[in-house]
């Protein structure tokens, strides 16, 4: 009963934000047909990223896309739960297996056709070190050449671990929750991944009451 309850959340997401998640999908398209990695952060935790990234790779997949999805906050795991898998085994270790050989291994289907996770694994003693590893880059290069779209699920922007993440994939997304992140917040989460080079795709404002939307902006809500 707990899993169908968490499962029918994911879903219900999807389809009560569909037009939503429609509007971000087909307009990153029209910025970057070719956008192969696309990760998402924020200023801040608990500002919708996560769950945005378990019904961005629920709509993409929508379109017949493999989407892989790669929890890459070590610290705050969360799409093992989201997706109801286990997070026994995960990126963590196969960062210190460094051997794509073990790839499959990792990789989990999920309840979503054609939506497979990477999950973030074990807590280890030194994140940061792991993902500055070349063989990182030998995985996202791997992954995206295997599926159609790799979404990565990122710490918050201020986290060094993020930084890097962004260094190496095509394109970062930036969720934004309403009426909590101030001005110069925004402002320094984008000198932040400026400063690793990263290429912000666009801005995603979340939890906005209904009331408040326009057909002129990126907006998601649950």
């Amino acid at each position: 009963m707990k899993r169908q309850r968490k499962n029918r959340n994911i879903r219900d997401l999807v389809i009560k934000n569909a037009e939503e998640l429609r509007v971000v999908r087909t307009n990153m398209g029209f910025i970057n047909k070719e956008m192969k990695s696309l990760m998402l952060t924020s200023y801040s935790p608990a500002e919708g990223k996560s769950t945005l990234v378990a019904c961005m790779a629920a709509t993409y997949a929508q379109q017949d896309k493999k989407v892989l999805i790669v929890d890459a906050d070590f610290r705050r795991p969360t799409q093992y739960q989201k997706l109801e898998l286990s997070n026994q085994h995960g990126l963590s270790m196969l960062l210190q297996e460094s051997s794509l050989t073990e790839l499959d291994d990792f990789i989990q289907e999920t309840q979503f056709p054609n939506v497979y996770l990477l999950p973030a694994g074990p807590l280890p003693p030194n994140p940061t070190e792991l993902l500055e590893k070349e063989f990182f880059k030998q995985i996202i290069q791997e992954t995206t050449d295997i599926f159609d779209l790799v979404l990565i699920d990122a710490p918050p922007a201020g986290i060094a671990d993020t930084q890097i993440v962004a260094n190496i994939v095509d394109n970062v997304l930036v969720v934004v929750e309403d009426n909590r992140v101030k001005k110069t917040q925004l402002k320094q989460t984008i000198h932040v991944l400026e400063q690793a080079d990263a290429t912000i795709i666009g801005f995603v404002l979340n939890k906005v009451k209904r009331k408040k939307r326009s057909s002129n902006d990126y907006y998601y809500n649950y």
